[in-house]
């Protein structure tokens, strides 16, 4: 059952989005680029972003996907089950739901994310809960991270049992901002109005049979390959429609090195205007709207605040 986990993980690695932007606090040297960008996206009077998706492989819709983002001041927020209070700087949660037939099986997963980032908008906790249903057999892994200064601790649990701890060194990237992949997406939201910038993120390394090896720390770089493009194949509120011009930055946003069939390297198309009457309208907030990770493709329906 585990090898065939393997073949769903293109949809699972980077399912989502960053770490690295507290919007309502002190930016570090480090990352005040991203804090810069951040700022406009979740500040304190922003409200709560909800982000959803139609996932697609091919044409064929499999599954959605759900992200938020918002900024919490002295707020009770949820990492892993458990309540953190008075928990201030910016937190953010996905979902993902997903089912397809694979080898003649029906295989069905769900996956949920939270990420606390502090006021300085370092990350201190992270937390990614995966299920996977294959011919009805069921098996739930987690990976429960903290953050101190220096290192990123893990641990993995399968169905419910810890098999595997460590930590890994990130004082070497002290001069670079540092993220949670969990957050991928958000990370390339703001990466795609800077010029160059890169992060690092803990990377979660699998055997062949789909158990968790090692974690290491890996460099993601973003470039942008076009500015003021037309974007299409969006989905719901934002669907192509006669009259109107969606307009953003195309990003191509890769790992320092290969991982075959792991889903790291991925395109994100930004939204950031629209024409319409030949009037150019600025949104208020740059949204990733199309990301592509090989065959699989996350659509953008809708966005709220609240």
């Amino acid at each position: 059952m585990k090898k065939k986990i393997l073949l769903v993980c293109a949809i699972l690695l980077v399912a989502v989005t960053a770490v690295v932007a507290a919007a309502c606090g002190n930016s570090t040297p480090t990352q005040s680029v991203l804090f810069n960008s951040a700022s406009e996206v979740w500040g304190k009077d922003d409200g709560k972003e909800t982000l959803t998706y139609d996932v697609l492989r091919g044409e064929t819709q499999i599954g959605t996907f759900t992200m938020t983002g918002e900024c919490v001041i002295g707020s009770t927020v949820t990492i892993g089950g458990e309540s953190v209070e008075n928990a201030s700087g910016t937190y953010f949660t996905t979902s993902l739901s997903v089912s397809e037939v694979i080898d003649g099986k029906v295989v069905s997963t769900t996956m949920e994310t939270q990420s606390l980032l502090d006021t300085g908008f370092k990350v201190q906790r992270s937390y990614r809960k995966t299920a996977t249903v294959i011919g009805g057999e069921t098996e739930v892994t987690e990976i429960i991270g903290r953050y101190t200064d220096d290192n990123y601790n893990y641990s993995y649990k399968v169905d419910g049992e810890e098999v595997k701890t460590g930590d890994v060194s990130h004082s070497a990237f002290a001069s670079a901002a540092y993220a949670d992949n969990d957050f991928i997406y958000q990370v390339a939201r703001l990466l795609a109005g800077t010029s160059g910038l890169s992060v690092n993120v803990p990377y979660y390394n699998y055997d062949e049979n789909g158990d968790l090896s090692t974690v290491t720390m890996e460099n993601v770089s973003a470039a942008v390959t076009a500015t003021n493009a037309e974007i299409k194949g969006m989905r719901g509120d934002f669907a192509d429609r006669t009259g109107r011009v969606w307009l953003g930055t195309q990003l191509s946003v890769s790992l320092t090195r290969d991982f075959p069939g792991s889903g790291a390297s991925f395109s994100c198309h930004v939204v950031t205007s629209y024409t319409e009457n030949e009037q150019n309208v600025t949104l208020p907030y740059a949204l990733p709207g199309i990301i592509k990770e090989g065959d699989i493709t996350y659509a953008l329906t809708s966005e709220t605040r609240a």
